[in-house]
């Protein structure tokens, strides 16, 4: 290969690279705009987010926090949506975990089925399923209440999470469950002393998926549990704009604070996180 040849070669590595740190920079700023636009103006007066809404604050204040706190009963609504998503989050999880162990260990006919129906989920968004899910909710006398939201949810997600689940669960080798059966172990002892602990990758990227959709949805919750039976916090940021129209800066408060908990929850997770994104693709 001729010097010219392995210098056009550097060169297009070179222009490759670039193009590439390029593009991540870009898409990261127009995750982290937003991000620092809510961030920088909750910390703002009115008229600092009127008259600058990009700029830093110059005279940082806490009031909008502590007003936000004391306005939209911010405690409340954090615990109706950390009852709601932990709730949903540890059923789906538990459910698909087990179901999916028993379809790919068994893998008949019947489970071969049943998971391709379970699959079909995945094709129909939630809230296209909303109107029928209110009208069997009203049939069971469950509308208005938590309880028919946990239901919604647990038909809603459950396609996504056995998916993850199946991916995962068929990496893991067959030796490990023949190995306990032979030291007399049953499938119960098996799936929650040998399987479950492995899935921990797994089990926190549906942790987090499943938490920030259930966490950040708006619509759902406005419908099934209305007005009577408590509110979630994107339905109390909803009420704030209502309230506050021209108070940007206590909407910025109350948007920073909503995303508090599930950014926190992402923190801690990130590394099983991206584990069970991945491993599931490259083990077989």
């Amino acid at each position: 290969m001729s010097t010219v040849a392995v210098s056009n070669a550097k060169r297009q590595k070179i222009v490759k690279r670039r193009i590439g740190n390029f593009l991540i920079v870009f898409f990261a700023l127009v995750y982290l705009i937003p991000l620092y636009i809510a961030v920088s103006n909750s910390f703002k007066d009115y008229w600092d987010v009127i008259k600058s809404p990009l700029s830093l604050p110059t005279a940082p204040t806490m009031e909008n926090y502590k007003e936000a706190f004391h306005s939209s009963n911010i405690l409340s609504l954090y615990g109706t949506s950390i009852l709601i998503t932990v709730t949903s989050v540890a059923l789906l999880v538990l459910i698909t975990s087990t179901a999916a162990y028993i379809i790919i260990r068994r893998n008949n006919k019947l489970c071969k089925l049943l998971y391709g129906f379970a699959l079909i989920g995945i094709m129909v968004p939630p809230v296209v399923t909303l109107v029928p899910s209110i009208k069997t909710l009203s049939m069971l006398g469950l509308m208005y209440t938590p309880w028919g939201l946990l239901m919604f949810y647990g038909g809603a997600y459950f396609s996504t999470t056995i998916f993850l689940y199946t991916g995962f669960i068929n990496s893991i080798p067959v030796t490990l469950d023949e190995s306990a059966y032979i030291d007399g172990a049953n499938t119960f002892t098996v799936f929650f002393r040998i399987i479950f602990p492995l899935l921990k990758p797994c089990t926190a990227t549906a942790v987090i998926l499943m938490g920030m959709w259930i966490w950040n949805d708006f619509l759902n919750p406005m419908y099934i549990l209305g007005s009577t039976a408590g509110k979630t916090i994107t339905l109390g940021i909803y009420n704030s704009i209502g309230a506050y129209t021209s108070k940007w800066n206590l909407v910025f408060a109350n948007v920073v604070l909503a995303s508090f908990p599930i950014v926190i929850l992402y923190l801690c997770m990130q590394k099983q996180f991206m584990t069970g994104l991945t491993a599931g693709a490259v083990k077989g």
